[in-house]
């Protein structure tokens, strides 16, 4: 049997749990410079693992009952680069999980790796042919099944002591977010953004961050001219973002700007490794600042959303 009424998770609900547990994790990186970040970390990593379980769930009786939602979101030019939302949620529940459950937390990290891989070779090689490819693709969710993900399974392996293979994946990422961000931007340029997708344009905000986070968890959190690199262009890319914001928030606050939830949250990773080694140490503390008051932000709107009715998809 097939509902017709609408699914009432969306797909990219997912930035949800991805936010706080990168957040988890970065309080957890936070060792014992702070006497409670560990707590803290346990209680952001234990609640997105619930909602990232929940949503698993829900997105399971939606294959069964809402199969024709799935059908269509994966032949969606836009809508399918959230479907690597599920992946990237799993490596970093597992990650999460890994400090209480090595196995469990392993398990997922490698269904993960492969399920981002096997869902990237499938759809994104899908579009090299007989002009598939549209246009309007060229979002910032297209960053999500081909760079984030790549970037979460490298400092997931990291994690894991697969370096090397760690490597390789950062490089998959870094490759495939500098071939795609020039594409991305000039069709920002030069074509409009509907309203209802300008919230996605936080994904920006992620590569620089998300990437820098990785390349330190693979080398052992040493702050290198490369990290200060990739640091810079995370800032600039921050500046203009705000500069857009009142653009973007044009109809309002909604679920949807959880898309800067994974920059923010890998913003924070980043600068602990910088406090850790004493470089630029002022800035790296605004920046830990900065990233937590805008996620407690993301909560409390998604909370007010909750108590007025208003999350769920109608």
């Amino acid at each position: 049997m097939t509902d017709k009424r609408p699914f009432p998770l969306p797909t990219g609900y997912f930035a949800i749990p991805l936010g706080l547990s990168a957040l988890s994790l970065a309080w957890l990186h936070m060792g014992d410079t702070l006497s409670f970040s560990r707590n803290v970390s346990d209680i952001i990593g234990i609640t997105a693992v619930s909602v990232w379980a929940l949503f698993i769930l829900l997105y399971i009786y939606k294959m069964i009952y809402f199969s024709h939602e799935v059908r269509d979101e994966y032949c969606c030019p836009i809508r399918f680069s959230f479907l690597a939302l599920i992946p990237i949620t799993t490596m970093l529940s597992g990650d999460v999980l890994y400090r209480w459950f090595p196995t469990l937390g392993e398990g997922l990290i490698w269904i993960g790796t492969i399920g981002q891989l096997l869902f990237a070779s499938v759809r994104i090689s899908a579009l090299w042919k007989d002009g598939t490819f549209e246009e309007k693709s060229t979002l910032p969710p297209f960053y999500l099944p081909s760079v984030a993900t790549n970037f979460t399974s490298a400092s997931s392996l990291a994690l894991l002591g697969y370096q090397d293979l760690g490597y390789l994946f950062l490089g998959a990422g870094m490759i495939a977010w500098i071939i795609y961000e020039p594409v991305l931007f000039q069709r920002l340029r030069v074509l409009q953004i509907e309203p209802q997708f300008r919230p996605t344009m936080g994904i920006i905000l992620a590569p620089a961050f998300v990437g820098s986070s990785a390349y330190l968890s693979l080398n052992g959190g040493e702050i290198d001219l490369f990290v200060k690199l990739l640091w810079g262009y995370g800032f600039l890319q921050m500046f203009f973002l705000i500069r857009l914001f009142p653009w973007i928030s044009e109809k309002g606050l909604n679920i949807g700007f959880w898309a800067f939830s994974f920059g923010l949250a890998s913003l924070a990773n980043g600068a602990v490794s910088f406090v850790h080694h004493n470089v630029l140490s002022g800035l790296a503390n605004g920046a830990f600042i900065f990233a937590n008051l805008m996620m407690s932000g993301l909560v409390l709107m998604t909370l007010g959303k909750i108590f007025k009715g208003q999350f769920w998809l109608k």
